[in-house]
């Protein structure tokens, strides 16, 4: 999930009862912020047994330079992860401050694209994570584009035009699908195993124009399997849209 707090000192008031849930679940607990202090964490310290928490700073687990690679950035959260389950935990659970992840263009185009990885990671390993970003210090326009590719935001932010995650192995994507969505699907997909497909459920997701569902179609001549399900109506009218129809394009009714 991505969240939206203001002011350094929210942060820990945030991530505490994020983590306090997860200890009572069994999991290894992961605080993440740039200059952390345990002091923050105190009251967590004090309830969960030796090992159970994790206090780090963001150049620790993110590295120093501040722009993420997402590739070893998974293999950071999945090795993580086979630890805490090797020390008898049910799973890790991190609560991190990345507003400094997001401070440019770059680092910001860097993390959206780590973005994309975590989300198929989380899907896959017993990984739960919030990311937090501070409003007075991160931009509406960023905000919203951090929240579109997280499958849950907090409600005090900005709401994003459309979402896309992972789920049962494929990207998926719901909300106002424009060309930009697109656009967004083909980037995702370059940074996720080779195999993924898209998958749009019309009960969650628009279809903007024509545009999109060509573009949809372009993304099956690079070998990607689009399967786009809707009701029997919806389903009909794509198909007068679009023809002939591509191979790996599946049309699916509900």
């Amino acid at each position: 999930m991505a969240w939206v707090f203001a002011g350094s000192g929210e942060f820990a008031a945030l991530a505490a009862p994020f983590l306090a849930e997860g200890a009572a679940l069994g999991e290894r607990l992961m605080y993440v912020a740039r200059d952390p202090d345990p002091a923050d964490m105190a009251g967590l310290a004090g309830v969960v047994g030796a090992g159970a928490l994790v206090v780090a700073s963001v150049a620790e687990i993110y590295g120093a330079s501040g722009i993420v690679d997402p590739k070893a950035q998974r293999a950071t959260y999945a090795a993580a992860v086979d630890d805490a389950l090797a020390a008898g935990f049910t799973g890790l659970r991190a609560a991190a401050d990345c507003t400094h992840l997001v401070a440019d263009e770059r680092r910001l185009a860097a993390f959206l694209r780590w973005e994309v990885v975590a989300d198929r990671l989380l899907s896959e390993t017993r990984l739960t994570a919030m990311c937090a970003f501070d409003q007075e210090k991160v931009d509406a326009d960023a905000l919203r584009r951090l929240a579109a590719v997280h499958p849950l935001s907090s409600a005090s932010g900005p709401v994003p035009q459309f979402r896309l995650f992972s789920d049962a192995g494929a990207l998926c994507a719901e909300g106002q699908l424009d060309p930009l969505a697109v656009i967004q699907l083909w980037r995702a997909i370059e940074d996720l195993p080779r195999g993924t497909g898209v998958f749009v459920d019309l009960a969650t997701a628009t279809l903007t124009s024509h545009a999109v569902l060509t573009g949809l179609g372009q993304l099956c001549h690079s070998e990607v399997d689009v399967t786009i399900r809707g009701e029997s109506a919806a389903i009909a009218e794509l198909r007068r849209w679009y023809s002939p129809p591509v191979n790996r394009l599946l049309l699916q009714e509900a």
